[in-house]
C-alpha cells in the first residue's frame, strides 16, 4: 500500500525528538484522524543579519503517512 520510500521514512524517522534551546515551537492536531505534530525550531541570525533555521526537531503521533511526512 505504501511505497518503499514512505516505509523507510516511517521505520527510520529523521529529525525526531526535542530541542531544549528551541526558540520557535508550533503544535497542530487533527481531531478527525487523531494526528498531532509538535515542531521545534532553532532560528539563528547570520553575521549579515539574515535569520535561518539552524536545527529542527519534531514529535508526531499519527498514522504511517503522517510520521513519514514529518
Amino acid at each position: 500500500m505504501y511505497s518503499a520510500r514512505v516505509l523507510d521514512h516511517f521505520e527510520h524517522p529523521r529529525n525526531m525528538g526535542s530541542l531544549p534551546d528551541a526558540n520557535g515551537v508550533g503544535m497542530v492536531g487533527d481531531p478527525a484522524c487523531g494526528d498531532v505534530l509538535r515542531l521545534e525550531l532553532k532560528i539563528v541570525a547570520d553575521p549579515d543579519g539574515t535569520e535561518r533555521i539552524a536545527e529542527v526537531r519534531a514529535k508526531v503521533f499519527g498514522c504511517v503517512s503522517a510520521i513519514a511526512a514529518t
